[in-house]
């Protein structure tokens, strides 16, 4: 602002390169430190855009043509195959000297541009889309009232309850190990629990 220019010429030059003595205006940026180049100055390298601007760039897209004048390479198949019928395919030798003396080209060249090019579908039908097909739509309300959440719970607790009487009707299969055990009575253990000898004759105490 002007204030701060002004700010700036009372505080003499010799205190711009401390940027801590400048003032700071609210709302506005901050003051430089340095002389700045002119307002028409350019930072970095200028572009050269020239008279042409995007929308001429585009209007004016230069497509390949394909030169018509330039040969298609060699079919080396069709060669070998034309060497084999004539009974000059037996060795390399014979069918170098026969693709010397013969020629055949590929398909292709200014014969594969002439070919009339195929329609799209979006051409023929304006509501065709391309790609995968989206799913189902999603309800925004389920989302922001966790619905979903709320019935995979729910279904979480049926296949508990399910599971819970599955379990219920599971027999119980007894091993010979297992039958044996439930009918041997268990031995008594009748001796003293161990105790040092030196503490043998003390009494408990509390």
């Amino acid at each position: 602002g002007r204030g701060g220019l002004d700010c700036i010429a009372t505080m003499g030059r010799s205190k711009l390169p401390n940027p801590l003595l400048l003032p700071i205006e609210v709302g506005r940026p901050k003051i430089p430190s340095v002389e700045l180049p002119p307002p028409d100055h350019t930072y970095g390298i200028k572009s050269d855009l020239g008279g042409e601007g995007a929308g001429a760039v585009i209007g004016a897209w230069a497509e390949h043509a394909a030169n018509a004048a330039v040969q298609p390479g060699r079919d080396f198949r069709q060669l070998n195959r034309m060497a084999i019928a004539k009974g000059a395919g037996s060795n390399a030798q014979q069918v170098a000297h026969f693709r010397r003396t013969h020629d055949a080209r590929l398909k292709g060249g200014h014969e594969k541009g002439a070919l009339p090019a195929h329609a799209l579908p979006s051409a023929q039908d304006p509501a065709f889309s391309y790609g995968i097909k989206s799913g189902v739509r999603v309800s925004m309300d389920a989302l922001m009232a966790n619905q979903y959440q709320n019935d995979w719970v729910a279904e979480q607790g049926k296949k508990e309850d399910q599971y819970q009487m599955a379990r219920k009707t599971i027999p119980v299969t007894h091993t010979r190990a297992s039958l044996g055990h439930r009918f041997v009575e268990p031995v008594v253990d009748d001796r003293p629990p161990f105790k040092m000898k030196k503490f043998s004759n003390v009494g408990p105490r509390v």
